[in-house]
């Protein structure tokens, strides 16, 4: 069996102050009349069926993500019992579709990115699925063309061919790099064999679960836990001892967990050129915007403006009026007004912070 786990348990703190812990921005319409969860899904559901088609997300967000995609069967919901990162997240999901198809091939797709060329976003998904059949003990990536030097993303460095599998050329991944800084990113940018990582995996599961178990034993040793209550099934007093369990897991990415290991050899990547973007933050979305609708002036809602240039306007219900602005983000919403330059829009975590450490959390 062939799955796709749309991933929709993140927080989306850079898009702030639209993008709340109660309403992340998979949730928000931010570039056309559907939300990015619905936007992900259209695509999924070109490459496989809908059965198997699974949301994993926490319980906060279920309701709305139902609302939003009632197309998702009840029982195709993966709950995690907290947030803890992917590598938890994946290692739970692992064991989930685990207990439908023990020979299941896994698919995390983020649910919260835009992709532009969704007919390459087809062909790679179906490439990387045969890809990770003929190839069980590794996993695929996805690796995304670089446009320009980003240093909020992570590299793939690819190595040499492996193979070429529907027409997609599958390489062997040689380094994964972490948010370099910006002269990296340049110099990486000048490089055919760097890509940025989406963080689209494909594995099986049962391999998942035995790199999880070999690399961080402590947390295999409670997800097994775990999936124990849940197959002996229970009360509410049993989903509590689940989520203290879960709860007590370190919080970690799969990068840092598995991939990333000196002695894991085990990673292929499939480059592909999808018109990406993770809309990081606000001058992410303008730039994308701007490039969508050849517009230096970016706006939602009532807004007017004169002599203003390169700047993105999300209005409230009231009238914005801007005049002779340059590379500034304006986003107001009911109780906040974000007010930014475009430049600084990947610090807008330092006024996160500044909520968290004044005790304003009615914010976050």
């Amino acid at each position: 069996m062939q799955c796709v786990v749309i991933m929709a348990g993140g927080s989306g703190t850079r898009l702030w102050p639209m993008s709340r812990k109660s309403k992340p921005k998979q949730l928000h319409n931010l570039v056309s009349d559907k939300t990015l969860i619905q936007e992900t899904y259209d695509r999924v559901v070109k490459v496989v069926p809908a059965k198997q088609i699974f949301v994993s997300t926490t319980e906060k967000y279920v309701d709305e993500i139902r609302r939003q995609l009632p197309q998702v069967e009840k029982n195709n919901f993966i709950v995690e019992p907290a947030s803890k990162n992917t590598a938890p997240a994946l290692g739970f999901i692992a064991l989930a579709i685990k207990r439908i198809n023990p020979d299941a091939i896994i698919s995390t797709i983020a649910s919260d990115h835009i992709v532009h060329n969704t007919d390459v976003f087809a062909n790679t998904v179906r490439a990387a699925f045969k890809t990770a059949q003929k190839y069980p003990d590794h996993i695929v990536a996805v690796g995304i063309n670089p446009t320009y030097p980003e240093t909020g993303l992570g590299y793939i460095k690819m190595g040499k061919q492996k193979d070429e599998i529907d027409g997609e050329a599958v390489f062997v991944v040689n380094q994964f790099t972490e948010k370099p800084d910006l002269a990296t990113a340049k110099k990486y940018l000048q490089g055919w064999e760097y890509q940025w990582n989406a963080a689209y995996y494909f594995f099986k599961a049962k391999s998942l679960l035995s790199w999880i178990e070999k690399y961080r034993p402590k947390t295999y040793k409670k997800l097994l836990q775990i999936n124990k209550l849940i197959e002996d099934g229970g009360n509410g007093a049993v989903q509590a001892k689940i989520r203290e369990i879960y709860s007590s897991i370190d919080e970690e990415q799969i990068e840092n967990a598995v991939i990333e290991q000196k002695d894991f050899k085990n990673v292929l990547v499939i480059p592909a050129d999808l018109g990406w973007s993770d809309i990081g933050n606000w001058g992410t979305l303008h730039d994308v915007l701007s490039n969508r609708f050849e517009s230096s002036i970016i706006s939602r809602g009532h807004h007017i403006d004169s002599d203003s240039e390169n700047c993105l306007v999300y209005a409230g219900g009231k009238m914005t009026a801007t005049l002779g602005l340059k590379d500034v983000i304006i986003v107001d919403t009911p109780d906040v007004l974000l007010i930014a330059n475009k430049n600084k829009a990947q610090d807008v975590k330092k006024l996160i912070d500044r909520l968290k450490e004044e005790g304003k959390h009615l914010y976050l």
